[in-house]
């Protein structure tokens, strides 16, 4: 008597019954949604940053002070005759050597911080995509990244004053900016005054074929050296650990809400109709049939907010990437099915409380009046 048809047709009509509760709910849920996307494409973009370097520089190999595991988390400092014992092992087609420091710099009244590279003119290690512009070819020039140039207003051909010293901006590059920072490239040996360290260097960048048994020649030699795949893992490792748990929090949170709004927007319907629910069942509506009802009307409210999160998060996307380019946000394919699952879980669990509400009630109770 009560088929499928059925239980769809009722919880279709529960739900439109009262539209102005089911837009209000729908756009509460799709704004959990939108929180756990846009959070989740923050943490994988923050994840991306962090290893922004290692992953494009275009070494196979980074040979590294002892004891230093990272790019950018750690300070390395190298001899600079190390590049010559490094291009005269085996296995190695070419080393570059790489100045690499945090410095802080005022711009415009303001402290802004930046991730300094000095490399070699012409050489490697500089910024593998420019925007705009041209790389450096003299001492006094520099390319700036373009996220940190466009949220201070600098342009080519505009001086730009780090720790003292006075740079022309020759290029804009693209794809450089780290967490909540970007990269600033100067020449080595502009770096080396900058930071009044002549003869040394942080990194050697190393371009090999079999990058596994170079590290161990090098090794060898009494060289520390991680394969590109190593460093950047470190580098996640390390911006994961400090961003981490404030992000998986907030997801967290997020999750919760719209867990509990679903609860109370289904809650609310199956409330309102407690009575017709209870005509259902003694005409003959089996405790199954009415739990699908409370079920599907959960699904249908947690797939809709989906889809209203999925274009609030677009929205949401596009104006923090305009308003602050130097937060990445990356969604993927696996995040966008990991908030599907969300949302039917986040459905089933609503749905609890209802669904036994119910699937528990008297028919009786109707004839007298509850």
């Amino acid at each position: 008597m009560f088929r499928t048809e059925g239980r769809v047709g009722l919880a279709r009509r529960d739900l439109v019954a009262d539209w102005r509760r089911l837009v209000v709910g729908v756009l509460a849920i799709g704004l959990a949604m939108m929180l756990i996307l846009l959070l989740g494409g923050l943490w994988q973009g923050v994840k991306t940053q962090a290893s922004i370097y290692p992953d494009h520089a275009g070494a196979q190999l980074f040979v590294t002070q002892r004891g230093v595991a990272n790019f950018a988390g750690e300070t390395s400092t190298l001899p600079r005759s190390t590049v010559g014992i490094v291009r005269r092992a085996a296995g190695v087609d070419w080393a570059a050597a790489v100045r690499g420091q945090f410095v802080v710099f005022d711009l415009h009244a303001q402290k802004v911080a930046a991730y300094v590279v000095g490399y070699v003119p012409n050489g490697r290690g500089g910024p593998w995509q420019l925007a705009k512009g041209r790389a450096i070819r003299s001492d006094g020039e520099v390319v700036v990244d373009r996220s940190l140039a466009d949220r201070h207003g600098l342009g080519i051909g505009e001086l730009l004053s780090v720790g003292g010293q006075s740079f022309r901006i020759v290029g804009l590059s693209s794809g450089t900016s780290a967490t909540m920072t970007g990269f600033v490239f100067i020449s080595h040996a502009a770096a080396d005054r900058l930071l009044q360290a002549p003869g040394t260097t942080s990194y050697v960048l190393v371009g090999t074929k079999t990058p596994a048994a170079t590290a161990a020649r090098l090794g060898k030699l009494g060289l520390t050296a991680f394969t590109r795949q190593q460093l950047a893992a470190n580098d996640r490792t390390l911006a994961t650990g400090i961003f981490g748990a404030p992000i998986k929090l907030m997801v967290g949170v997020a999750a919760i809400a719209g867990t509990l709004i679903v609860a109370l927007t289904v809650y609310a319907a199956v409330t309102d109709r407690r009575r017709e629910y209870g005509v259902i069942k003694a005409i003959g509506a089996s405790r199954l049939f009415i739990v699908g009802v409370v079920v599907r009307q959960a699904i249908v409210l947690s797939l809709a907010g989906l889809a209203v999160g999925g274009v609030m998060f677009w929205l949401a996307r596009s104006l923090l990437h305009s308003w602050r380019p130097q937060f990445l946000i990356v969604i993927t394919t696996t995040a966008v099915f990991s908030t599907l699952i969300a949302a039917i879980v986040m459905a089933m669990l609503a749905a609890v409380l209802p669904a036994r509400q119910v699937a528990n009630a008297e028919p009786a109770s109707v004839y007298r009046g509850a």
